[in-house]
């Protein structure tokens, strides 16, 4: 099966997904051990799930557009099957810290 061809913002946006997937981990470990963070995204937009979606959503628009300026599909080709393994490994990643974290937390 040939590769076909990806469009300007599919692999800079795939990359800001993985990243995105390990950070929405991340905030769910922080807010569940500090109650100090969780208080302070509470009182953010009213709810703490409110300000981690925020946050989520921010990074990732900001993160897709930042590694889109500073994609060169000329100098790194990324294939379809490598992004969807990165985009795939950065879920399981943030799977894995959750998942963890409330095993070994409970």
């Amino acid at each position: 099966m040939q590769d076909q061809a990806l469009s300007k913002y599919t692999v800079p946006f795939g990359l800001s997904l993985a990243v995105c997937a390990v950070l929405n981990a991340l905030l769910v470990v922080a807010k569940e051990k500090s109650k100090s963070v969780q208080g302070w995204m509470q009182k953010m937009t009213g709810h703490h799930w409110i300000t981690h979606v925020v946050i989520v959503l921010v990074a990732f628009f900001a993160l897709g557009f930042a590694f889109a300026q500073a994609h060169r599909p000329e100098e790194t080709k990324i294939s379809a099957n490598r992004l969807a393994k990165i985009v795939i490994a950065g879920v399981v990643t943030g799977v894995l810290i959750i998942g963890g974290f409330y095993l070994i937390a409970d």
